[in-house]
């Protein structure tokens, strides 16, 4: 796991939340981009923002849910909220690090699990969507 993606992380999880910058600084770009489906964010205000959930959802952590996988500067894995155990949010991030500092420039995150095409009211024409059973 690349340092800066630990140090992220580690982020999201101190318990000392003057502590929150000196993980960010370690693990993100000057002008890093943040985007979810509840914020953009640009820059250092993440502290901010990981000091406000933390406020909100106290006890809660952070935790990497599946394998990272990576090519061309860019990371991919889930992660979960949990709190005593219960998973309250699951997510997935894909992540860019610059290629000459190393850190994260840019984080896409989302939320649960891609929603399932329905069939009466998707978006996605017939040609493209999979056959059960077909080829």
């Amino acid at each position: 796991m690349p340092e800066p993606l630990v140090s992220y992380w580690t982020a999201w999880n101190e318990p000392d939340l003057e502590r929150v910058p000196q993980h960010l600084v370690v693990a993100v770009t000057q002008d890093v981009e943040w985007n979810d489906p509840t914020a953009l964010s640009v820059s250092m205000s993440w502290g901010a923002t990981i000091r406000r959930l933390r406020v909100s959802k106290p006890g809660c952590r952070f935790v990497i849910a599946s394998e990272i996988d990576h090519h061309h500067h860019r990371l991919r894995y889930r992660w979960d909220m949990i709190h005593r155990g219960r998973v309250l949010m699951e997510g997935l991030d894909v992540v860019t690090l610059d290629p000459s500092a190393g850190l994260i420039c840019r984080v896409d995150g989302f939320f649960g699990h891609p929603t399932p095409i329905d069939p009466d009211k998707s978006g996605v024409p017939d040609a493209l969507r999979r056959e059960i059973g077909g080829e």
